[in-house]
């Protein structure tokens, strides 16, 4: 039977290395190539299927920055009626210069944290209990937050509640992608369904689309952050491993970096579970599903 994943952000970098591995394995799997750009989308698309013929590839238009787009996006994946086996949080943007979404929030936030929480919270009922989750994170989320206290999440959603946390906007938006896995997983368990859910550092791509600027990555920049460096052909393997190896199937929530044999302790902000509800429910309310 055909298992069909979703991959945000996957025309490029790590979601189309990811999507490249997922349709290429011998079980089928379908992915549905979930993308801002639907003429980008058709182009990575087009060069797959040059790779792996026989790939079960469908483009759908998503923006993570617009909740308007969020949920137009899953209504056009209903319309397909196809039960969801898996789900890749992995879209986003990187910078240390924030700008206010049409929605009113913070870009990097919605763009990387906070349209994956609708997003997720709106498939959840089309997912199979044996599904798989998995959000993308960084490592980013830890050393440049060191010693830097919960900000609470409205500092983090509106540009300029706090001038000294928008320009660390990035690596707080990759610890709510942690956070939220952690959370997700006890919200699951409690209504008893069997879902997996993992968070990963996938490294430092230096190849990927989201260091814009290349020049900073000059020989003696990457020998001295070489324990931080990963590509995204390996850290894609790590991805595809969570989504389809039986040993992922079941079990807590763990943070992997760049190897799906390499499970780490994230950041000892990320377990706080009162920083963590306090997240969820401003992010419930904040995408209109609050009670």
């Amino acid at each position: 039977m055909t298992k069909t994943v979703i991959v945000t952000g996957a025309n490029s970098g790590l979601g189309f290395e990811t999507t490249k591995q997922l349709v290429a394995l011998p079980s089928d799997y379908q992915v549905i190539m979930a993308c801002r750009n639907l003429t980008k989308a058709n182009a990575a698309r087009d060069e797959i299927l040059q790779a792996v013929p026989a790939a079960q590839l469908v483009c759908l238009a998503l923006d993570t920055s617009s909740l308007a787009s969020v949920r137009s996006f899953v209504a056009a994946f209903k319309q397909l009626g196809l039960p969801l086996a898996g789900l890749i949080c992995n879209a986003g943007i990187a910078g240390r210069t924030v700008a206010t979404t049409a929605d009113g929030f913070n870009n990097i936030f919605e763009t990387n944290y906070l349209g994956h929480f609708l997003l997720t919270q709106l498939l959840l009922p089309l997912m199979t209990d044996d599904g798989r989750i998995v959000t993308v994170t960084s490592e980013r989320h830890d050393a440049p937050l060191a010693g830097v206290a919960w900000p609470g999440a409205e500092a983090l959603a509106y540009v300029g509640r706090d001038a000294a946390i928008d320009p660390l906007s990035y690596s707080f938006s990759k610890l709510c992608m942690i956070m939220f896995a952690y959370a997700l997983k006890r919200q699951l368990n409690a209504a008893g369904r069997g879902i997996a859910v993992n968070t990963v550092n996938p490294g430092l791509m230096v190849e990927t689309g989201l260091s814009k600027d290349k020049s900073r990555f000059t020989p003696a920049m990457k020998a001295r952050f070489a324990n931080l460096i990963g590509t995204a052909k390996d850290s894609a393997k790590m991805i595809t491993d969570l989504m389809t190896a039986a040993q992922f199937a079941a079990g807590p929530v763990q943070y992997f970096d760049r190897r799906s044999d390499r499970p780490v302790d994230s950041s000892k902000l990320s377990y706080d579970e009162q920083a963590q509800k306090e997240l969820w429910d401003f992010s419930m309310k904040a995408v209109g599903l609050a009670n």
